[in-house]
């Protein structure tokens, strides 16, 4: 292997994950069948994915079919692109310029996709993996932000999480846990992309004060609120990362809701829906909604006008300010 320097790999911006990720890359270290078949570990190189090359670091995340789409989609058509047989100058290349970020967690997307169908049996839309690359660029603003010498811009924040090539329905959702003793409920709102109200649901979870268990609940049933009302593409937007990292990654065997995880998984697979998150101040209808489960003694509640779950909240809200009072 040819002598290199390392620094440029530790200076980029950039959490260590995909640092160490393109430092293994450069070393030849990643487990491509590839280099598994060379150690003896498994019994082909073959690509499994496609069949055609050996399933080589380059190969893999970028030049495989199902790779070459995603690049496609990210805006990466330039025959230049997918010259390089060299992973470690074809990362350096890519990790530097105006699309440096992008890149990166591309790479970082390619591979994790692969596991995805290779591991885990499952094949991701487009639209759902340019929605998990789209969320992954965004965390990696806030975790580095741009130089004080930079210009400063004022960041809006709109409901649909300013997600405005989503062409079909948005689905907001949440999970609340409130009250001593603690009451926790979840729910949730959709609308159409011009913003109109399409519906709305609630419901309360006894017995538990498991902010996540409300959270995944909200995702659950608001998928299915929209499937059943036949919407079958549309975008669902929660707070919570941890939910967002659990149904997007994969899964978990031992966590205590994998059984939740893996039905909100199986959903995503019928219909064409993206999870992804949203900042809090973006979600405060559904948090309305969540809290309206909260002070409801109903599992689940589906709202056809807002007017009436405005009505309905404020006399929940009345009952339970008598209850407390009276106490």
């Amino acid at each position: 292997m040819p002598s290199h320097s390392w620094s440029w790999i530790w200076k980029l911006q950039l959490p260590e994950k995909y640092k160490f990720f393109f430092w293994l890359a450069c070393h030849n270290d990643i487990p491509t069948l590839s280099l598994l078949n060379h150690k003896n570990i498994t019994p082909s190189a073959t690509c499994s994915r496609c069949g055609v090359q050996d399933e080589t670091f380059i190969h893999c995340v970028r030049d495989c079919t199902f790779s070459v789409r995603l690049w496609h989609q990210l805006g990466f058509t330039n025959a230049d692109f997918f010259s390089s047989i060299d992973a470690h100058d074809w990362l350096r290349r890519g990790a530097k310029g105006s699309q440096a970020i992008i890149f990166s967690v591309g790479v970082w997307w390619s591979w994790r996709h692969r596991n995805v169908m290779c591991i885990g049996g499952e094949t991701w839309s487009l639209h759902r993996l340019s929605s998990s690359i789209k969320n992954s660029m965004e965390n990696n603003l806030v975790g580095f932000p741009p130089s004080a010498t930079a210009a400063t811009t004022n960041r809006y924040t709109r409901w649909n999480n300013n997600n405005n090539n989503i062409s079909g329905a948005i689905l907001n959702v949440d999970g609340s846990c409130h009250g001593t003793p603690t009451r926790t409920g979840f729910g949730g709102v959709l609308r159409s992309d011009s913003g109109l109200f399409i519906a709305g649901f609630s419901g309360f979870i006894p017995d538990t004060d498991d902010i996540l268990l409300a959270k995944l609940s909200a995702i659950y049933h608001g998928i299915i609120m929209a499937k059943d009302l036949g919407y079958a593409e549309f975008a669902c937007y929660s707070d919570s990362l941890v939910c967002i990292n659990l149904i997007n990654g994969l899964i978990e065997r031992y966590h205590m809701y994998v059984v939740l995880i893996q039905d909100i998984k199986y959903l995503l697979h019928q219909i064409n829906v993206t999870v992804s998150h949203t900042l809090r101040e973006g979600n405060q209808c559904a948090d309305f909604m969540a809290k309206l489960g909260v002070f409801s003694d109903f599992n689940l509640l589906l709202h056809e006008l807002p007017l009436v779950i405005l009505l309905i909240f404020s006399e929940a809200m009345l009952m339970a300010l008598c209850s407390s009072g009276s106490s």
